[in-house]
């Protein structure tokens, strides 16, 4: 299991304290401001981590965002590949950064990667954000969720107004060449160990059919599928971060 060995407690913490402040049991009564609230954070979190993380010595790679969703995860019961094809083909339909965010949850694309990734990959610190973040998959995650945001920002022309620079452990683009800094990371830091490290396999890098339509948002859309408001904070481990 990848655990990023002495991972801070303090950023630990944050993600820990954003999650029960910001918990709703039904993701259709999601307040406005929250989508948006949810990419900033972890945009902003995911950057924190990276810069601690360089200087541990580690693999960048192990933590780079995912180039798209693994193929064994688009396929499983709960994943929504008509809100997927939204997200990738048509970010432009979102009138702002806080509709992606919102559609993100409610359509469960983003509870069901936590999901279905902590039973593919045998990584359950996923299904619990009190612990998530000491997993290496969760940045392969929330790296890749980060890059939908950005996509979205250059669509919409948000790019220069949102400082539009790349997380550090963004994915790789189609001409080869880094959409973060893995590859300054790799220059700069010699490998390191991490528990379990070997990475999880990465989906193309625009997942599904080039052909399938991109599709309007529909309140209850979302498959079936464990939900990431589940479970009130401190009702056991089982949330999605």
């Amino acid at each position: 299991m990848p655990i990023i060995p002495n991972f801070p407690q303090s950023l630990l913490q944050e993600h820990m304290r954003w999650h029960h402040a910001n918990h709703y049991n039904d993701p259709s009564q999601l307040p406005p401001g929250y989508g948006l609230n949810f990419l900033q954070f972890h945009r902003q979190f995911i950057n924190k981590v990276y810069q601690w993380y360089n200087g541990q010595g580690l693999d960048p790679q192990l933590v780079a965002g995912w180039q798209g969703v693994p193929e064994a995860i688009r396929n499983t019961p709960c994943y929504n590949q008509q809100a997927e094809a939204r997200v990738l083909y048509n970010p432009q339909s979102f009138a702002s950064a806080d509709q992606l965010g919102l559609f993100l949850e409610q359509s469960n694309l983003h509870g069901c990667i936590h999901q279905e990734a902590a039973r593919i990959f045998g990584e359950p610190y996923l299904n619990d954000f009190d612990i998530a973040p000491q997993s290496t998959m969760f940045y392969n995650i929330h790296g890749m969720i980060d890059q939908w945001y950005r996509n979205w920002e250059r669509a919409t022309g948000n790019a220069r107004a949102a400082g539009n620079k790349p997380a550090a452990g963004s994915a790789r683009g189609r001409s080869g060449r880094s959409a973060g800094s893995a590859e300054r990371l790799t220059a700069k830091t010699k490998r390191g160990n991490v528990s379990g490290a070997a990475q999880a396999p990465k989906g193309p890098l625009r997942s599904g059919p080039q052909s399938t339509p991109a599709q309007p948002f529909i309140k209850g859309a979302a498959r079936p599928g464990i939900h990431l408001y589940s479970k009130k904070p401190g009702a056991g481990r089982n949330r999605k971060p």
